[in-house]
């Protein structure tokens, strides 16, 4: 999967009120950036330095909670050893479960990128839900086999202003879906990355 490295994007530059604009509206201007060997979706709303390690300035619309979801449960997954107290320090809600995957982090070592053709490709998302302080969003991929799945993630909007991403406290149900299709209703597609 080639990906493109993007000098800077996003961060407001819109001209409609962020916080007014229809949650379910998509992104504009997509571009990508490659973390660890993994593509990841940038745009005008948000993040404010696309290719830093743990980004943050997304827009407080639904558009800047699906991006932000889709960029940190990537970075978490896949940051080498010395970037990822930065990546759950910036982009993860603090909370117990956060606490829990830092010390279960340090029990792996990751100090290479994903190898070329083994990332899974975003293909867009279903915000779930939108409230002007949390998004459920529904992360649509597909995996080098070419299957698909939908990774379950929440954001939240923090009293620094800017989404973060919510580890659940409690699995009740498996976060990560095997799809049999893209989904049709509700789903936001994103520009290939290729």
């Amino acid at each position: 999967m080639a990906a493109v490295t993007v000098a800077a994007c996003g961060g407001g530059s819109s001209s409609t009120s962020p916080e007014t604009s229809d949650p379910y509206a998509p992104p504009t201007n997509v571009t990508w950036t490659t973390f660890q060997g993994v593509s990841i979706p940038c745009a005008e709303q948000g993040p404010a330095d696309c290719p830093a390690v743990a980004p943050r300035g997304y827009q407080h619309n639904g558009a800047g909670a699906a991006l932000a979801a889709i960029s940190a449960t990537i970075r978490m997954s896949v940051a080498a050893d010395n970037d990822i107290p930065r990546v759950l320090g910036m982009l993860v809600a603090p909370n117990d479960a956060r606490d829990d995957f830092a010390v279960n982090r340090q029990l792996i070592s990751i100090t290479t990128p994903v190898p070329e053709g083994k990332a899974p490709q975003v293909l867009g998302y279903v915000l779930d839900d939108y409230t002007r302080t949390r998004a459920q969003v529904s992360i649509i991929t597909r995996q080098p086999d070419q299957s698909l799945t939908s990774n379950a993630a929440v954001v939240t909007w923090s009293a620094e202003g800017d989404w973060r991403l919510e580890l659940p406290s409690t699995v009740t149900a498996p976060r990560v879906k095997v799809l049999t299709a893209v989904p049709t209703q509700n789903f936001i597609p994103l520009p290939s990355s290729n």
